[in-house]
């Protein structure tokens, strides 16, 4: 038996290649599962159940005898997963509550745009486009113009999205 106890999976595996060397027998189980492997196969006969990566590698004796256990332990890992999830994504919703609204009066009067009413992206940027061909600092603008009006643009294309 393979138990994944992060997902709370069970599955049923066929022991495979078993090889017997100096330090005992180390075995892999049968396709699909045989990337699980080498594990010591003496550890497995003796103590039922070996812990292999994410998974424990177990006879069917052992499952029977310890899956409440280990059942219980799996739900344990997934709800502590799902709190951190959720502790998470309220830190994140609270980010984004805290926001405070944008002024978008000045980016508008940046761009040469309406100081009301509702924008859309294409208008944004063609007023973009028109100021930045003179204030371009390679055109000959002025740079801190540039950075003033590529603000505004970014400000207010977020504003709209």
């Amino acid at each position: 038996m393979i138990w994944n106890g992060e997902h709370g999976l069970v599955t049923t595996a066929t022991l495979g290649r078993v090889e017997a060397g100096p330090k005992g027998r180390r075995a892999w189980l049968e396709e699909p599962f045989d990337m699980v492997g080498p594990f010591d196969l003496d550890a497995l006969e003796a103590h039922g159940r070996i812990a292999f990566a994410a998974c424990i590698v177990m006879s069917r004796q052992r499952w029977q005898d310890d899956q409440v256990e280990l059942r219980r332990g799996s739900l344990n890992m997934r709800r502590a997963a799902q709190q951190r999830m959720n502790e998470e994504f309220s830190r994140f919703s609270s980010r984004q509550r805290g926001r405070q609204p944008v002024d978008e009066q000045q980016h508008r009067e940046a761009l040469d745009l309406p100081t009301q009413g509702k924008l859309e992206r294409r208008e944004v940027n063609a007023a973009f486009r028109r100021l930045a061909q003179k204030a371009h600092p390679d055109a000959g603008g002025n740079h801190e113009q540039f950075v003033r009006i590529s603000k505004a643009r970014q400000v207010l294309l977020a504003s709209i999205s």
